[in-house]
């Protein structure tokens, strides 16, 4: 009797090692849920990277459009220019129907087909909302030269370039429709970038008129 008994007892001992269907399938399905929860916070991480990246990426084009702009405007030059067609524009104007802005700057390198440095520079938007830079040696013809040009800013819905007047008056065309303007550039200009996203940024560029 008692080596009946210990036979029984030993089986029970080793049917208890295992485990049952039931508790393989609980356990699988835990590993399951938590593996799915660790993906999906995987994923919240890795998409919050992506967009603090491309966040700080597109701050950054910004600063460097807004450093170019701020160079072009700070060497603004009292220059006429020649258009190539026999014409001759102002140092600085506007285009009324659309943006598009105009305008010479000096400070540019001084090389032997330019040795005045100065540059006829060109703003505007292109049909795929890019806001670029288009320049020409003072001496070259936009109508036989593209110049060089330069894409500043992508996604771009509205750029905005207001101009103080003789009258303390910011105006978006210069020079002014229906009068006269008193002087050849502004004495201030302010300008404004609204981008697809919602961003919108400005700046106001003082003493340009000197």
């Amino acid at each position: 009797m008692s080596l009946i008994g210990y036979s029984k007892q030993s089986y029970q001992c080793k049917s208890q090692l295992g485990f049952t269907l039931i508790e393989t399938l609980i356990a699988l399905s835990l590993l399951a849920i938590i593996s799915l929860m660790s993906y999906q916070a995987i994923e919240v991480v890795i998409g919050a990277d992506q967009r603090s990246r491309s966040s700080k990426m597109n701050e950054m084009k910004i600063q460097r459009a807004w450093q170019i702009i701020n160079r072009d405007l700070m060497h603004l030059r009292d220059r006429k220019f020649k258009d190539g067609l026999g014409g001759i524009k102002q140092p600085y104007y506007t285009e009324s129907s659309q943006f598009g802005i105009r305008f010479s700057r000096g400070g540019g390198p001084m090389i032997s087909s330019n040795p005045s440095g100065v540059r006829r520079v060109h703003y505007d938007i292109n049909d795929s909302q890019q806001l670029m830079r288009q320049s020409w040696g003072i001496t070259e013809s936009p109508r036989y030269s593209d110049g060089v040009a330069l894409v500043l800013l992508d996604n771009v819905v509205e750029v905005l370039f207001e101009h103080l007047d003789g009258n303390n008056r910011f105006i978006p065309d210069w020079p002014p429709l229906k009068r006269k303007a008193t002087m050849p550039l502004p004495k201030m200009i302010r300008v404004m970038i609204r981008m697809e996203n919602g961003t919108e940024t400005s700046r106001l560029f003082l003493g340009v008129s000197s």
